[in-house]
């Protein structure tokens, strides 16, 4: 297994990132977090802590078009996606509806 010492853009566990990662660009390593922000309607995708510019662009309208921006951009996407925003008005509390 290759150690952080051989991988760019990963600091060793015991030390702080300093401006490391800042200054290196995001990891191509890391997968982006999609996220949808449910109150605008809006897709967006977090890579190594901050929303990400793809081609360009910080927002999309829907998963499928973020998810092709990010392919042509070689970027890695996570199949888990953060949902925002207020639960649906069936959601439950305390077991009950």
């Amino acid at each position: 297994m290759p150690t952080s010492a051989t991988i760019p853009n990963i600091a060793p566990a015991n030390s702080p990132l300093g401006d490391r990662r800042a200054a290196d660009g995001p990891s191509p390593l890391r997968l982006g977090q999609v996220i949808e922000m449910a109150t605008t309607g809006v897709w967006v995708v977090k890579r190594d802590g901050v929303l990400a510019a793809i081609g360009g662009r910080m927002c999309w309208p829907d998963r499928a078009s973020l998810e092709q921006a990010a392919a042509r951009a070689g970027i890695a996407l996570s199949d888990i996606a953060v949902h925002t925003g207020a639960m649906s008005g069936g959601a439950l509390r305390n077991g009950r509806p």
